[in-house]
């Protein structure tokens, strides 16, 4: 669905070229995306004695996808002394109930195999995956279309005529990073069924148009 947001950056007596003054008027256009998220966070967390490094708990979760990249943070612990390693790990809504069985197997071998490890994780939210992002393109000329709609009104309300384009500046879009999941879990994590309403997340495009005024 599209929203639209219209502002007025700038109504001003400009120097053309340094000799002649034009009219311009400089209009930006906004319009919105909700874009479905397509992937759930998991947020894993591993206890660990304060010699391990973070190679060997990466190398401990490698088989889930986990690499130093997706940490998030180190707490410390200190009677024990112990660290605590914070990781994400975002997984396609297809593979949920796969990855519920590998990280709640890991949770259990970690425990078992005397490693000094232990694991616990949580479903953390909703995003939308940097494919699906990168597909999601803004329509230039219906920002152009809304953008000359609302320059027509000001130019028409201050007596003047709206001349050609003078100027056109795109404006990076942006897109939200988490939505709040439904979620409802029943049973465990090993026999889970889950029922996740995922959150949309806008994607947000603008132009900025400037335009000559005419007398």
């Amino acid at each position: 669905m599209w929203k639209l947001s219209l502002s007025i950056l700038l109504l001003a007596v400009a120097p053309v070229f340094g000799q002649l003054k034009s009219h311009t008027v400089t209009v930006s256009a906004t319009r919105s995306i909700n874009v479905q998220a397509d992937q759930v966070v998991f947020g894993l967390s591993v206890s660990a004695a304060a010699t391990t490094s973070l190679d060997q708990i990466v190398a401990a979760l490698a088989g889930i996808g986990i690499t130093s990249a997706s940490l998030t943070g180190v707490g410390t612990n200190f009677d024990p002394p112990a660290f605590q390693w914070s990781f994400t790990l975002a997984v396609p809504f297809s593979s949920l109930t796969a990855i519920i069985g590998s990280l709640t197997k890991l949770e259990q071998t970690i425990a078992q195999n005397n490693s000094g490890l232990a694991l616990t994780f949580s479903v953390n939210g909703t995003q939308v995956s940097q494919q699906l992002q990168q597909s999601q393109t803004c329509s230039n000329s219906d920002l152009i279309a809304d953008a000359t709609a609302q320059a027509q009104k000001l130019a028409a309300a201050a007596g003047m005529t709206l001349g050609q384009i003078l100027k056109l500046t795109s404006v990076p879009s942006t897109q939200g990073y988490f939505g709040v999941p439904t979620l409802a879990l029943l049973g465990n994590f090993a026999n889970a069924e889950l029922f996740l309403g995922a959150a949309s997340s806008p994607v947000t495009c603008s132009l900025v148009v400037q335009f000559q005024l005419q007398l």
